[in-house]
């Protein structure tokens, strides 16, 4: 299903493309979750440095760091490992690890960062923590708004390592039976 976003404002192209994937994989964000979100793919479009991040190093890097040193190296952190689990999962092959990696990863650093916040921007991080897999699912259904093919194999990676509700919704639709495990 090709869809045609014509928004005036980039914020309003990427807002609808959000709601567009959340349709999608039949998920409704918060108004906080779906803003951050929205603002997060808005700063990385022109991140060069994402392909070539390692991002175990800066996660110690901003582990070592203190006050807002810590807390903007692990935002990129959480940020990236939410991009390749939710629109570049197959480069984890590339680097042998799983897309679980990503989401361990990620919902660590952000939960970092709730223990460092103010109680306000606390329940945002841990809110990005806690929704990390769904995040990650919105994300991954903005990817196949252009129906790509489905990969079975990094679907059945997703629901039971990462408990994707939207992977184990589209193995089952193929008639696929996961087993626990």
């Amino acid at each position: 299903m090709s869809r045609i976003i014509t928004h005036n404002t980039p914020t309003e192209q990427w807002q609808q493309l959000v709601h567009c994937a959340e349709e999608s994989c039949h998920q409704q964000l918060d108004e906080e979750l779906e803003s951050y979100l929205v603002f997060m793919l808005m700063r990385q479009t022109g991140n060069n440095e994402l392909a070539d991040s390692v991002l175990a190093n800066r996660y110690l890097q901003g582990m070592q760091s203190e006050g807002q040193c810590c807390i903007q190296q692990l935002q990129e952190v959480g940020d990236q490992c939410l991009i390749y689990s939710g629109l570049f999962p197959k480069r984890s092959r590339k680097r042998l690890v799983k897309v679980s990696y990503y989401v361990d990863l990620g919902r660590s650093a952000y939960i970092h960062i709730a223990g460092k916040m103010k109680q306000g921007y606390a329940i945002l991080y841990e809110h990005l923590s806690e929704y990390f897999v769904v995040l990650m699912d919105v994300l991954q259904a903005m990817r196949s708004l252009d129906n790509d093919a489905t990969d079975h194999r990094l679907l059945l990676e997703l629901s039971r390592d990462c408990k994707s509700e939207r992977a184990a919704g589209l193995l089952a639709d193929d008639n696929i039976i996961v087993f626990p495990g």
